[in-house]
């Protein structure tokens, strides 16, 4: 063998050598890398948690003494935003644990001991009389199975996708430990009060290591990626709470019996992107109409004009308009990550999709000039 063909042989043998480590220590890769997971969950999640926490935190600082000019008042800031935040999130995990989850059990419950009966009586009629013996025999069977099966849990998989899988349970079962618990709020809390500009430190280093111009790339990346994921939060929660408000609204002014349960499910559908609001719609419909064939009407024409006129007046003011991409992109983002991870990747998917869609944007229109600009002389 010639010594070129000698040295384009070696050029291989590192990805040679790599390839049969994984192949045969693949068990041991894939348990180091399971193991490395497990230690670093609850540093994810509490950056996850400081992220959604230090968002009104941030909204909460900029308005509290905003002409202020000693140093202990700008000082006190955050510290008094921060503890406004927790004792509204103390208060309404009380509120939610000690009146909304009880309304919520009983709304279920009255769909347990009463959606047969609807389902039944609408099938005796003339108008299903060709089907009404296959349907008879599906709600006879796994329709009541389904309802005496029906809890929390299941509404909660119902709504956020079986594809919750075995990513969100084993990353639910280890947030359940006592003290994975306790070191990711641990994490959060000493993030949220750092004080020290740890990421301005770590983009030094980063200029220092490879660059300024780098750095300057990656902090512009991290800004339109931080831009896309503020304003997602805030459109699903601004959704989820004016849908929910005003199928709570609209349900206690008609004297519906299972107002608050009924509100508190739409309003929970709505923070699923893109198909939690019909998903919602649909399933709080269909409680109201066990009760009331014409609420349910009503119902469905006041939460439909409220969502379009939400879609159409509020929300293209929240955040910067940059950030969303056509509603393709959503669709394919949301389909791609709830199939990869669930709910976590429904949540995800669209920010990380807006993310790639600006930053491709950017690198467009960066090399459109640099072209434009070559092309220029010649003309």
């Amino acid at each position: 063998m010639r010594k070129p063909e000698v040295q384009d042989a070696l050029r291989y043998l590192p990805l040679v050598v790599i390839g049969c480590v994984l192949v045969k220590g693949w068990d041991a890769i894939t348990s180091f890398l399971g193991m490395i997971l497990t230690a670093i969950i609850p540093l994810v999640l509490g950056f996850a948690i400081a992220y959604v926490v230090s968002i009104p935190v941030s909204f909460l600082e900029r308005r509290l003494f905003p002409n202020a000019t000693s140093a202990v008042a700008r000082a006190a800031r955050r510290p008094l935003a921060l503890l406004v935040v927790i004792v509204v999130v103390l208060v309404s995990a009380v509120f939610l644990s000690m009146t909304l989850l009880p309304a919520l059990v009983d709304t279920v419950r009255m769909v347990q001991q009463n959606g047969q009966a609807f389902v039944m009586s609408v099938v005796d009629h003339e108008l299903f009389a060709p089907v009404r013996e296959s349907v008879r025999t599906f709600v006879e069977g796994d329709f009541i199975q389904g309802l005496v099966n029906l809890d929390i849990e299941s509404i909660s998989q119902y709504l956020f996708g079986g594809a919750v899988g075995n990513l969100g349970n084993q990353v639910f079962g280890v947030v359940s430990r006592l003290m994975t618990g306790f070191f990711s709020i641990l994490f959060s809390f000493i993030l949220l009060t750092d004080t020290s500009d740890i990421f301005n430190t770590l983009m030094l280093l980063f200029a220092d290591f490879f660059g300024q111009r780098r750095a300057e790339r990656l902090a512009r990346s991290l800004g339109i990626v931080d831009a896309s994921f503020h304003n997602f939060i805030v459109r699903q929660f601004v959704e989820a709470l004016t849908l929910g408000t005003t199928a709570t609204m609209v349900l206690t002014v008609a004297r519906f019996p299972y107002a608050l349960g009924t509100g508190l499910l739409m309003g929970l559908a709505a923070l699923v992107p893109v198909m939690g609001y019909p998903i919602g719609l649909f399933s709080t419909t269909f409680m109201v109409v066990i009760v009331s064939p014409v609420l349910a009407l009503v119902y469905i024409i006041v939460v439909a004009v409220v969502q379009v006129l939400e879609s159409m007046l509020l929300l293209p003011h929240i955040g910067d308009p940059r950030t969303t991409i056509p509603p393709v992109l959503v669709t394919v983002g949301v389909t791609i990550g709830g199939g990869i991870a669930g709910f976590a990747g429904m949540l995800v998917a669209i920010p990380l999709a807006a993310s790639i869609f600006q930053l491709m944007s950017i690198d467009a229109r960066m090399l459109r000039a640099q072209r434009d600009q070559g092309e220029a002389p010649q003309e």
